[in-house]
């Protein structure tokens, strides 16, 4: 009997162990049609038919960004302590935003280097010869490309700029494959196009700058 009871509460420890694997991931959600982001100033639509990983209940990381699926994760993992880092499991086409204050950063060789001041200088960061893209824009202006062929047949294609006087940054990444190349690079352009500046509503400007509009960062 004993025996018999040991093997039962082994079974119900198993199940629970996996239930509580289960519970740590979540399924991909419809993205809402807006990102809003008052602490850095930025606004994002989302066309329709794009799928994102729920932050956790209680997360407490640092907001940097999100991740938008053009083909939806079965599951998703947990983030991290950055809110850019929404992994599924395996690979899946997906556009990812961030952004952060543009910061001084210091260099092996040459030292402390200052902040960048224009896009291309921040593009240079990533590759050696960033070009104009002639697909898309970031806030109404060119905007600088970068492109990588990554292994497993993968693509990636960043577009950065600075904004508010350079005192910002943001990247936005397409990851994709051959065959979706065509199509997915179209979506980039369109999410890109969307992005806007907006000024917090409890900061008074005389600017002009236009307010944020009600929404979160997801």
């Amino acid at each position: 009997m004993n025996g018999f009871l040991e093997k039962i509460l082994w079974v119900l420890a198993l199940v629970a162990g996996l239930s509580g694997l289960l519970t740590a991931q979540t399924d991909a959600k419809p993205a809402p049609s807006l990102y809003v982001s008052e602490k850095f100033g930025l606004v994002m639509k989302v066309p329709s038919g794009l799928s994102f990983c729920a932050l956790p209940k209680g997360w407490s990381g640092e907001e940097t960004g999100t991740v938008l699926f053009l083909q939806p994760p079965q599951h998703c993992r947990l983030a991290d302590g950055s809110s850019a880092i929404r992994a599924g499991e395996g690979f899946y086409p997906s556009i990812s935003l961030r952004y952060q204050v543009n910061r001084r950063r210091d260099d092996a060789y040459d030292g402390e280097i200052a902040p960048p001041q224009s896009s291309e200088e921040f593009a240079r960061q990533f590759c050696m010869k960033p070009l104009v893209s002639p697909d898309a824009k970031l806030f109404e202006q060119p905007t600088f490309t970068c492109r990588s062929e990554m292994s497993g047949k993968r693509i990636q294609i960043a577009l950065m700029n600075v904004y508010d006087s350079a005192r910002k940054n943001v990247i936005l990444t397409l990851h994709t494959t051959p065959d979706r190349l065509a199509e997915d690079t179209k979506i980039l352009a369109t999410v890109a196009s969307s992005i806007s500046t907006c000024q917090m509503a409890s900061v008074k400007d005389k600017s002009g700058a236009t307010a944020c509009p009600e929404g979160n960062w997801w």
